[in-house]
C-alpha cells in the first residue's frame, strides 16, 4: 500500500513537469543588402535597377505536443531601397514589410543530421514606392495576404570543437487577396485605369517565389549565418505589369533559448 502512494505522488509530481517542460526556440537576427530591378508601369514605363538594405528576424520551435515531428517559423523583415532608370535621370525610392507564419511537417535522416520540412505559411507584404520627378503619379504602392507552400531541407555537419548546418529553404504563394490602388493612366486612356479594388489572387495573375540557401557556424560561444536570398514578384492586372526582383547577401546571427512556461519571475 505505501508503494502504491509513493508511486501516485511521484505521478503526479512528475506529469506536471512533463506538461510545462520548456521547448527550445531557435532565433535568428540578420541584415541583408542586394541589388532590385523593379517595372512599376504606374509610375514609369521604364525598368529601375538599384540596390536595398534591411534587417529581419526570424525564429524556428518546435510544437509541444510533437516536437519530434510538427514545428513552426515565424518571420518580420523591412527594407528600403532605391532604384534609378537606365538613363539615370529618374529614382524610385521603396519601403517593403513582410510578416508571416508558418507549420509545417518534418521528416529526421542520419541521426537528425539529415532533415526535410514541408507545410503551409501565411504571408502579409507591404510595398510602397515612390518616384523622384513626378507630379502626376508621385506614389504607387500594394498590398497582399497569401497562403503559400513553404518546403525545406537543411544538412547538419560537426567539426571538432564547431558545427555547421546547410539549408535550403522555399516558399511560393498558392492562393491570398491582393489589393493596388486606384491606378489611372490619364483623362484620355479612362478604359485603361485600374480600380482600388481586392481581388483573389494566385498564380494566375499574382506570382510570389521566395528561396534562399545559407550556412551557419556555430563557435564555442557564438553562431553566425552567411546566405544568399532571391524573391521574385510578379502581378497583373488590365495592361498593366508590376515585376520585382530581389537578390540579396544575408549575414546574421543565431542563438537558442529555453522559456519555462508559467514559471515566476
Amino acid at each position: 500500500m505505501r508503494l502504491k502512494l509513493t508511486a501516485i505522488l511521484l505521478l503526479l509530481v512528475i506529469m506536471p513537469l512533463r506538461a510545462y517542460e520548456p521547448v527550445e526556440h531557435e532565433n535568428i537576427l540578420k541584415v541583408k543588402y542586394g541589388f532590385v530591378s523593379q517595372l512599376d508601369p504606374y509610375l514609369s514605363p521604364l525598368s529601375y535597377n538599384g540596390q536595398q538594405i534591411g534587417i529581419g528576424n526570424e525564429w524556428w520551435q518546435s510544437f509541444r505536443k510533437d516536437s519530434a515531428h510538427w514545428a513552426h517559423v515565424g518571420r518580420f523583415d523591412i527594407n528600403g531601397l532605391r532604384s534609378y532608370n537606365t538613363a539615370y535621370s529618374n529614382m524610385i525610392y521603396g519601403l517593403g514589410i513582410y510578416a508571416g507564419w508558418g507549420a509545417y511537417y518534418k521528416w529526421s535522416f542520419l541521426d537528425g543530421r539529415l532533415a526535410v520540412h514541408l507545410g503551409p505559411y501565411l504571408e502579409a507584404n507591404f510595398m510602397a514606392r515612390e518616384i523622384g520627378s513626378n507630379v502626376n503619379k508621385p506614389y504607387s504602392f500594394d498590398f497582399g495576404i497569401d497562403v503559400m507552400a513553404m518546403t525545406g531541407i537543411s544538412w547538419s555537419f560537426y567539426g571538432k570543437k564547431t558545427s555547421y548546418r546547410l539549408r535550403y529553404l522555399l516558399r511560393t504563394n498558392l492562393i491570398g487577396v491582393d489589393y493596388m490602388p486606384d491606378y489611372w493612366e490619364s483623362y484620355y486612356e479612362i478604359t485603361e485605369s485600374v480600380r482600388g479594388d481586392a481581388r483573389c489572387s494566385g498564380p494566375w495573375n499574382h506570382n510570389i517565389i521566395r528561396h534562399e540557401i545559407t550556412l551557419d557556424f556555430q563557435f564555442p560561444h557564438s553562431t553566425w549565418r552567411l546566405g544568399a536570398e532571391h524573391i521574385f514578384l510578379n502581378y497583373r492586372t488590365k495592361e498593366m505589369q508590376f515585376d520585382q526582383h530581389q537578390i540579396n547577401i544575408i549575414v546574421g546571427c543565431l542563438w537558442k533559448y529555453k522559456i519555462r512556461p508559467n514559471a515566476k519571475l
